[in-house]
């Protein structure tokens, strides 16, 4: 009876033990790894990353992605203190212009020999702003450029027609435009004198320069024959249609437009719907072109931003990959469709309006010369002083552009 009794105890306690040990759930295998990814206000849309996210999360399931979002004031002190934290960044967006300075310092992992989708057909601009010493530091993301931005009021009462696509057309239909409207301070195409990033395309369209780099030593190049034939065609230009001041710059061209005051601005593709919230009226009176040039399109600087990985991130390779993602043809177009300009020529099926003329433009980009100490010349004003100088005949284009390319290289090939 014991012996029946103790081995009924003893089942019963296996059974317990057994059905105790079954009610506790094993431990969940969640995320080891932690992917740190920066961008910036106002960048890709909120369901663009949720759904990258996802995609990457099915690819790498024990890898979460754990976004920050940060403000473009302040940006370069919250970059330093994070490379240098204890949880550094694996990921970061970067305006374009800001890449150089941290390639050139050591501080981003090389990507050149990452396989990147559409990188044959990737926007020039963008390209060469992530690019130092011939290698690739910054994979573009999106970009924005400028564009005509025209009144079809004023258009039509002139007796214009389509939209031209070279610059001989462009003046003939503006010269129609000024003698369609005679205000003395009316301008076809508002065009101040310091508005360097739409003057310079007239340099870059003459197959001239702005600054060429031999042996390690910068040289400004705009004093070249193709570069003052440029400018001289630019010079022409706004003689002919433009009223604008000669010591202003293009943050007056919204107001220009809304008044009347102008039949056209340059500027980028979201200017047109400040003037449109300006200037109500208007909202069905805008049109957009791309800026032409001798034959075709004039070059356009490009602004936007590029992704890069820092060197003081911990996960390199889930970094580089989940740029591939974000970069590729899936959310490239995804941003297309948002109103951003994606950063492929290729990407044309997935835009449509102005950000479809802004990526027609930026087929032909640019982007200033990739000195690390390019910021010293815009910040002495040497451009804008240039142009001015020309535009109010205080210097002939032969007298401004020698004096410019002299302070240029004495700038870029300062120490430090």
């Amino acid at each position: 009876m014991r012996r029946v009794r103790g081995f009924g105890v003893t089942v019963m306690a296996l059974a317990l033990l057994a059905a105790g040990c079954a009610a506790t759930p094993a431990a969940p295998s969640g995320p080891t790894t932690t992917l740190t990814v920066w961008l910036m206000k106002e960048s890709a849309p909120d369901n663009v990353i949720s759904e990258l996210d996802q995609q990457f999360h099915t690819l790498h399931p024990d890898v979460e992605v754990k976004l920050t979002t940060l403000e473009w004031p302040g940006r370069d002190a919250r970059w330093q203190a994070g490379m240098a934290g204890a949880t550094p960044p694996d990921v970061m967006e970067m305006g374009n212009s800001d890449v150089l300075a941290y390639a050139s310092a050591g501080k981003l992992a090389d990507l050149s020999k990452q396989d990147f989708e559409n990188s044959d057909t990737w926007l020039t601009g963008l390209r060469d702003a992530g690019s130092y010493q011939g290698r690739l530091y910054g994979v573009p993301y999106y970009g924005g450029d400028r564009v005509v931005i025209y009144r079809k009021d004023l258009w039509q009462q002139a007796g214009l027609g389509d939209p031209p696509t070279t610059l001989a057309q462009l003046q003939a239909d503006a010269l129609k435009l000024m003698n369609a409207n005679k205000a003395t301070d009316f301008s076809a195409l508002y065009f101040p004198g310091r508005y360097q990033y739409a003057a310079l395309p007239f340099v870059l369209d003459a197959g001239g320069a702005i600054a060429t780099q031999q042996d390690g030593k910068w040289a400004g190049a705009l004093s070249s024959s193709k570069s003052r034939a440029g400018l001289h065609a630019w010079a022409d230009f706004v003689a002919k249609v433009s009223r604008a001041p000669a010591d202003k710059d293009e943050t007056s061209d919204v107001d220009a437009l809304g008044s009347g005051r102008a039949a056209m601005i340059i500027d980028q593709g979201v200017t047109a719907g400040a003037v449109a919230k300006k200037y109500p009226t208007l909202g069905e009176q805008l049109g957009v072109f791309p800026m032409p040039g001798a034959t075709g399109p004039m070059p356009v600087f490009l602004g936007g931003s590029n992704l890069v990985v820092p060197t003081a991130g911990h996960h390199a390779d889930l970094a580089a990959q989940w740029i591939r993602l974000l970069t590729g043809t899936q959310y490239e177009g995804l941003l297309g469709q948002s109103g951003l300009v994606p950063n492929s020529t290729g990407l044309s099926t997935f835009v449509s309006g102005i950000t479809a003329v802004e990526l027609t433009a930026a087929g032909k980009s640019w982007f200033t010369p990739l000195s690390t100490r390019w910021s010293a010349v815009d910040n002495a004003n040497v451009i804008q002083d240039m142009l001015e100088s020309i535009y109010n005949g205080r210097a002939t284009v032969t007298e401004a552009t020698t004096a410019a390319d002299a302070k240029i290289g004495q700038l870029l090939n300062a120490p430090g």
